[in-house]
């Protein structure tokens, strides 16, 4: 019997078990009081933006879909990608509901917040690694809100100046800005859940060398390129195409540059 390589135990083991475990804690919450732990099922909103996530993962190349499902693999191959895609999206739909607020108006403008950065990133060139730094960041920044800003200030305290302040925020909030008290273990959790979660996505992504860096580079700064420079570009990557593919081969490109000509002109 063939030993299994440590790639194959990563990828088929220990990453679904890390996704599985953010799943499973990121609903995890412990009142205040009588220390209860609860679990809070995932709203409608966090199943929509793991989605989005998704979406993005596979558009960034932080999931390679041929690498998960397709016709060239398996059964069982098929069948172990669509459980680790699925990990990944209950995961993902968890970490969500982690970091948001459980409801009232902070809720909608977490979720609003999300919302508007996704859509934006849609039609922006990533690269795996940019791509799981810019989630982190987004993941990180709602976690320090949460757990941070708004746990401290609207914890119960003995300060009549804070205590103050948290009516005058209610009042002027018409009630709706409010955030349900949770013991500090809570925090602690959905901390290590985050960091799971991140750590899990920094094992699925493809690693990426010096040169497809440089490229990445050049599609997000492609604007900042002459008009020489980008008919420069083309033609060697045609030359390489053309040898790649074949002597016979022709490839036609053309560059429009901003001229303020009609369709013919700035060639």
């Amino acid at each position: 019997m063939k030993k299994p390589e440590s790639r194959d135990v990563f990828k088929y083991v220990v990453v679904p078990l890390l996704f599985l475990t953010v799943a499973l804690l990121g609903g995890l919450r412990f009142a205040e009081g009588p220390n209860e732990a609860r679990f809070l099922a995932p709203q409608l909103v966090s199943l929509i933006l793991a989605a989005f996530v998704t979406v993005l993962f596979v558009r960034g190349g932080l999931i390679e879909l041929p690498e998960y499902v397709g016709e060239r693999l398996g059964l069982i191959d098929n069948a172990s990608g669509a459980a680790r895609l699925a990990a990944i999206y209950f995961a993902t739909t968890q970490i969500f509901n982690s970091v948001t607020p459980e409801s009232g108006l902070l809720n909608f403008c977490f979720n609003l917040f999300y919302f508007l950065i996704f859509w934006n990133n849609l039609f922006v060139v990533f690269n795996p690694a940019r791509l799981t730094k810019s989630l982190a960041a987004v993941l990180g920044t709602s976690f320090l809100l949460k757990y941070l800003v708004l746990a401290d200030l609207f914890a119960p305290s003995e300060s009549w100046a804070k205590y103050v302040l948290q009516k005058l925020t209610q009042t002027a909030s018409l009630g709706t800005l409010s955030v349900e008290a949770y013991e500090p273990s809570t925090g602690y959790v959905a901390f290590a859940t985050l960091a799971l979660y991140l750590l899990g996505l920094y094992l699925i992504a493809p690693r990426v060398d010096k040169s497809e860096e440089l490229l990445y580079d050049i599609f997000i700064e492609r604007y900042r390129l002459t008009p020489r420079e980008r008919r420069r570009l083309l033609a060697a990557l045609a030359e390489t195409a053309s040898v790649n593919d074949g002597a016979d081969d022709v490839i036609e490109a053309e560059v429009v540059e901003g001229t303020g000509q009609g369709p013919g002109g700035g060639r």
